[in-house]
């Protein structure tokens, strides 16, 4: 290797120099004409001269490289992009389609249940405590009627008939629902409750002299009981608006 001959040559001049150093000039020119001779003797070795080959063993990775992704290109990623969008308005789309179809369901099969339902039979009250409010049990002309009592100075059985008819008209006309238990108090609030005000005034009127007759035993006038009287065919005859 030329490493190894360089170093030969070198050792030979250090020694060729240092032997003129303490030899002739003369001895000096063949000194070096000895060195000569002898580099030219190992560069003919070939143990020693020349360049040579020498092979090693490596290890190298067998496995194949990874091929290096080529560039999308940019439709394809707007593609992509674009059906991105669309897919989220297709569910929110199917969400608001289910929604309705559940409605719709809803609707038709407990809502319609709801309208098909027997309606409701219960018969009217015709009696409220000890008062028989049937319609045919009253005159045809209950003003009239509670007038001539009243004028013939039974005032407590014109009220009764008055608070029997009101009650009457309550129940069968107007469709107020007094249950058959109800004191002239809790009557009073039901119709407060369900009718309009004039309507609700008389009946607190009505009910009001009535309690003071039969409960309080109060002797009241004819002249009190007659605008009870001709109230009663505008404020409980006429049908609701």
């Amino acid at each position: 290797m030329r490493s190894r001959r360089g170093g030969w040559r070198i050792a030979l001049l250090v020694g060729a120099w240092a032997a003129a150093a303490h030899s002739a000039p003369a001895a000096v020119e063949r000194s070096f004409t000895a060195v000569d001779s002898a580099v030219a003797a190992l560069e003919r070795d070939p143990n020693l001269g020349g360049e040579s080959k020498v092979r090693t063993l490596k290890w190298t990775n067998t496995s194949p490289q990874p091929t290096r992704a080529t560039d999308t290109p940019p439709w394809i990623i707007g593609l992509f992009d674009y059906l991105g969008q669309i897919s989220g308005l297709v569910l929110w789309a199917a969400g608001v389609v289910a929604v309705a179809v559940a409605a719709i369901w809803i609707f038709r099969h407990v809502g319609g249940q709801k309208r098909t339902q027997a309606p409701d039979m219960t018969p009217a009250a015709s009696r409220v405590l000890d008062l028989d409010i049937r319609p045919n049990s009253l005159p045809d002309d209950v003003p009239a009627a509670a007038m001539a009592l009243s004028s013939d100075g039974r005032p407590r059985e014109a009220l009764s008939l008055l608070y029997r008819a009101s009650l009457s008209r309550a129940v069968n006309l107007l469709g107020v629902a007094i249950g058959p238990s109800l004191t002239e108090r809790e009557a009073l609030g039901v119709v407060r409750a369900l009718l309009d005000e004039s309507r609700a005034r008389y009946f607190a009127d009505l009910v009001l002299m009535w309690q003071r007759v039969v409960y309080a035993g109060e002797a009241v006038a004819h002249g009190e009981v007659v605008p009870l009287c001709t109230r009663f065919a505008d404020t409980l005859d006429a049908l609701p608006p």
